[in-house]
Order: C-alpha cells, then structure tokens, then sequence
C-alpha cells in the first residue's frame, strides 16, 4: 500500500508538470503530409480503382497451420489457486488448442467472413482493405453512411455480429446504415506501411479519402479502441466531413482531464465527478494497480513490437495465448480469478469460434507484428500531441461499457468533446462490444444518429 501512495504521489507531481509544460505551448495545428507514399520505395501513380477482393486462404497455407498445431504443446503447470492472475493456465490452453485442432473449420468459417462484400484500393502507396455491408432499403427509412473502425488485438471479424443490426432500421430509429468497415494499414488484409511514421492521425487521412471514393463525403463514424481515436481524429481534424462520431472506449488526454483527476483523488468524493460515475476513475491508487496488472504488452508493444512480433509469428499457438489472453480479461475485468479466465464458460460472451476467426486472420495474414507497430508510433508522440486539446465540435455519442478497461466520466471527456449528445451507461459488456452486446451498441449508434438528425432542420 506504501508502495501505490508513493506512485500515487508520483504521478500527481508529474501530471501537474505535464500540466504545466503543455498549456506553456501554443498548441500548433496538426500538421499531416497530404500526399505521402507508405508503400515501399519512391513515390508511384497511384491506382485508384477499387477491387473486389474475396478471402481465400490456400491449402498449403491450411496444412501447414495443421502441422504447427500438431506439434506437442509443452505446457508450464499453473501455480495452485493462481488461476488467470498469472496469465494463461496450461489446463485451458490445453483445452482451446484442442478445440481449435478438432473442432474448428476455417474453410467453414470463411465462408461467413466471405457472406460481406470485400474491396481493396490504393491509398497514399498501400492496398487498403475494406467490408461493405449495404444497408437494407424500406419505406421511410434514411439510409446514412457509417464508418466503423476496429482496434487491436481485433479486426473487421468483429463487426460481424452486429452488421445485420445496424444495416436493418431499429424501431423508432428511421435509419439503416450503409456501412464501411476497413483494416487498419497493417491489420489483416491491409497492407502494412514500409516506413516509419503510421499511427492514427495518418490512418485518419487514409481513411477520410477512402470514404470519399467511395463516393462519401459526409458520414458517421464509429470506433472502439484504436478505431475510437482514429475517428476522433477524424472528427477533430476533417468536421466538415464527419456528421458525427460514436465511441465505445472513452478515453481522453487533454490539460483539463488531467487537472480534474487530480483534484478528484484530493478533494472528497462527488465534488469534482458525480457520486454515479466516482467508480470510473477512483480510488486512484487500485485504478493505478490495475493499469500496471494488465498493460505489460502496452509497454512492450510501444518500445520493441518487433521483438515481440517475431516470436508470436512463429507459432499459431504462442499467437492464440498472447490474444486469447486479452479476450478474457477486457470482456470481464474478474475473469483473472476463474481458472479458465472465463473462456470455456458456457456463459462467456463471445463464442470460441469467433475469437478464433480473429486469430485465424492474424495468423494467415502474418500481420501481428505490424498491427503492433501502431502502439510504437502512437505512444512515441503521445506527450507532445498537439491535437489531444483541439477540441472536437461535431455531435459525439459515449457507449460506457461496465468491464472496459477505462472509461471517462462525461465531465472528463467534455474537455475534448464539446457536444456530446448521447453517454450511456451499459448493463453489461467490455471492450470487444460489438462482439459480446452487439444488441446495446447498435441501439446506442441508432439513438444517438437518431438524436443528431432530429436537431436538423
């Protein structure tokens, strides 16, 4: 306890010097090069053309993911009554590794990836890949374009399960979306950049143009993770363009959200953050020790995904462990305390089957060690970024799910967001929501468009 007050202290001195050195700073606009060339070598003519483009893994590819998944596992027994505090246990990766040998049918599996429509095109240099998902026509109903952005270690799989639910009109809703769902340069089928530099604001850009050629020049946006701050980004710096943006991870790093959660862990509770949301970011020192339980990749990521990359490229199983891992603690931050981690429950949220389409498309794609990349670009600029206190005026909506990591209470994220429309405390669900509830986030989008049209005219 000694130990978190010390730490405690610490990071209040050092916020109120961060504090401190950044309002010191006139805050320049963001400056992004308009034409760059990510893919390798010099400057080409790009092409424009969009393509279709239809996942088909090849046989070999199939055996030689059998043969790996053949080789005796070599398995570390768990130490007793540790269940998942220590990370992942030998019994259960006993148990999905078994399942994904025998039970899992990725050709089968594919044809579902495949039941969407996909397209690449080149952007600034690199074949940019994307699902469309075409919005369901009726009477009455406004189809409305909407971007969704996914995040890490995720990917377009998991918009899956709520796809037909946002390209149906909802009751009371009046709209269906028309929606595009692109991988992040790096992720899966996205091409990865062969230069140093990508990270959101790029992506940001890359994305802005993909919308408009596809014919869109004003839309939604949507996003969860890295995709709540690519389209944040959007919106801060393209509002002319975005009509409006909806995140399930909020999260904000301005002046004055540093300055309120200082205050809040001085003065007493409910003076600075409202007695209902006290929880979101207080008592400071168990958040503090929760952060640095479950961040360790966060650092490793940021310094040498590489290193990292290099290993978890290697070996199906070592891939499955590292983002397995993930899916049991950020759908329920109490899953560490079970033995399983909460994966073989029959009541866990998302089907092992999905989680392994993820992984599947991680591993055939080789794109793990890229997609960590972006951790390195971002949190390698994170304490000079300017655009963190440019304010975002478009129409926001806030889905606050119970078991994400962090989320910000609305007066912290007002800060960034100067007309939030819509926050909504869920029941239930974490990070991975448009997997695990796919039913809460869709109403959430619906509500909140349905807010931001009513105020037209």
């Amino acid at each position: 306890m000694g130990f978190l007050r010390i730490l405690v202290a610490g990071l209040l001195v050092a916020g109120a010097g961060h504090f401190v050195w950044r309002v010191m700073q006139e805050p320049p606009p963001p400056y992004i090069d308009p034409n760059p060339w990510w893919g390798p070598g010099e400057h080409q003519k790009e092409d424009t053309t969009v393509r279709p483009f239809k996942i088909d893994v090849p046989q070999a590819d199939l055996d030689d993911l059998k043969m790996r998944l053949s080789l005796p596992l070599r398995l570390t027994p768990a130490l007793q009554d540790a269940n998942f505090t220590y990370g992942f246990t030998d019994t259960t990766l006993d148990a999905v590794v078994k399942y994904w040998r025998t039970k899992y049918d990725w050709k089968k599996r594919e044809e579902r990836l495949n039941s969407y429509p996909h397209f690449k095109t080149q952007i600034e240099g690199l074949d940019i890949h994307f699902l469309r998902a075409a919005a369901k026509k009726a009477p009455g109903v406004t189809v409305v374009p909407l971007l969704m952005v996914h995040g890490w270690p995720g990917s377009i799989v998991e918009f899956y399960n709520i796809l037909p639910l946002l390209t149906a009109p909802q009751e009371g809703s009046g709209v269906a979306f028309e929606v595009i769902c692109p991988s992040i340069p790096g992720y899966a089928f996205s091409q990865a950049s062969a230069k140093q530099g990508l990270g959101d604001l790029q992506t940001a850009q890359i994305f802005l143009k993909l919308m408009k050629r596809l014919g869109f020049e004003r839309f939604f946006a949507q996003g969860g993770d890295w995709g709540s701050l690519i389209v944040t980004d959007m919106a801060t710096l393209y509002p002319d363009n975005v009509l409006g943006i909806h995140i399930n991870m909020a999260l904000v790093n301005t002046n004055g959200r540093f300055v309120k959660a200082m205050l809040g862990s001085l003065l007493p509770a409910g003076l600075v953050v409202d007695a209902k949301d006290q929880h979101k970011v207080y008592p400071l020192g168990k958040k503090i020790s929760m952060f640095l339980r479950e961040t360790g990749y966060l650092h490793i990521q940021s310094t040498k995904p590489d290193t990292i990359g290099a290993a978890l490229n290697q070996l199906p199983v070592s891939l499955a462990v590292y983002i397995l891992e993930k899916f049991s603690t950020w759908t329920n931050k109490n899953n560490p305390w079970l033995p399983d981690g909460g994966l073989l429950q029959p009541d866990f949220p998302i089907p092992l089957d999905q989680i392994f389409d993820n992984i599947c498309v991680y591993w055939f794609t080789g794109s793990i060690t890229s997609s960590m990349r972006f951790y390195a670009e971002y949190f390698g600029k994170v304490l000079t970024r300017a655009i963190d206190n440019i304010p975002v005026r478009v129409p926001a909506g806030i889905g606050a799910f119970p078991h994400e990591l962090s989320v910000d209470p609305k007066n912290f994220l007002a800060h960034k967001f100067y007309d939030i429309v819509t926050y909504r405390d869920h029941p239930a669900g974490g990070h991975f929501a448009a997997m695990e509830r796919p039913h809460l986030l869709a109403s959430d989008i619906h509500n909140f468009v349905k807010a931001v049209r009513q105020r037209q005219p």
